[in-house]
C-alpha cells in the first residue's frame, strides 16, 4: 500500500512546486497560443495616466526587436497625443524570419515600421466591425475576427488590446511584409 502512496505524494509535491515566474508583473503577457490574451487591459484606471505607446513598446521585453527599428521621428510620433494602433510583431516572430528576411526588413528602414502602424485607435471592439485597415505605409490589411481568433493581414494576433494613453497595441506572431 505504501508503494502506491509514495509515488502519488512525490508527484503532488513536484506539480505544486512549479515555477511561479509567469505571475503578473504589470508587463503585458504575450502568449503564443490560438486564443487572444484578454488580460491586457489598461494598467491605469484613467488612460491619461497610462504610458504613451512608445513607452509601452520600449519597456516591454516582448517587443524589443521591433522597437529597435523605430527611428527618432516615429518614436516622437508615438509619444504624442494622436491615437495610433501598433501591430507589433513579437521578438519570437521577428526571430523566425531568418537572417536574409531580417536584412530585407532593415533595408526598408522606416517603411518596415510604418507597415505596422495604423492611424486611429482600433481596439478589438472596433476591429470586429472593420473588414480592412490601412497602415501608415499605405498597405491595406484584411481583418478577420472569429471568436477569439483574430488575424490582421493574415497574421495571427497573440495579444490584443494592450492599451496606452494614445492608442492600442496588438501583438502579432508574424511580420507584415
Amino acid at each position: 500500500m505504501f508503494k502506491k502512496i509514495i509515488p502519488i505524494a512525490l508527484l503532488t509535491i513536484f506539480v505544486s512546486c512549479g515555477d511561479n515566474s509567469s505571475e503578473k508583473n504589470n508587463q503585458p503577457i504575450v502568449q503564443d497560443t490560438n486564443k487572444v490574451v484578454q488580460e491586457n487591459k489598461p494598467i491605469a484606471s484613467n488612460l491619461q495616466d497610462a504610458p504613451a505607446l512608445v513607452d509601452m513598446l520600449n519597456t516591454s521585453d516582448n517587443f524589443s526587436l521591433f522597437t529597435s527599428y523605430l527611428n527618432t521621428s516615429l518614436s516622437e510620433m508615438l509619444a504624442k497625443t494622436d491615437e495610433y494602433t501598433v501591430l507589433a510583431p513579437t521578438n519570437k516572430a521577428i526571430e523566425k524570419l531568418g537572417e536574409a528576411q531580417m536584412t530585407k526588413m532593415l533595408n526598408k528602414g522606416a517603411g518596415f515600421v510604418k507597415n505596422h502602424i495604423v492611424k486611429g485607435k482600433f481596439d478589438l471592439a472596433i476591429l470586429q466591425k472593420t473588414p480592412e485597415i490601412t497602415t501608415l505605409q499605405g498597405t491595406k490589411l484584411k481583418v478577420s475576427v472569429q471568436g477569439e481568433n483574430i488575424t490582421i493581414g493574415g497574421i495571427k494576433v497573440v495579444a490584443a488590446d494592450i492599451y496606452a494613453k494614445n492608442g492600442v497595441i496588438h501583438a502579432l506572431d508574424g511580420v507584415i511584409d
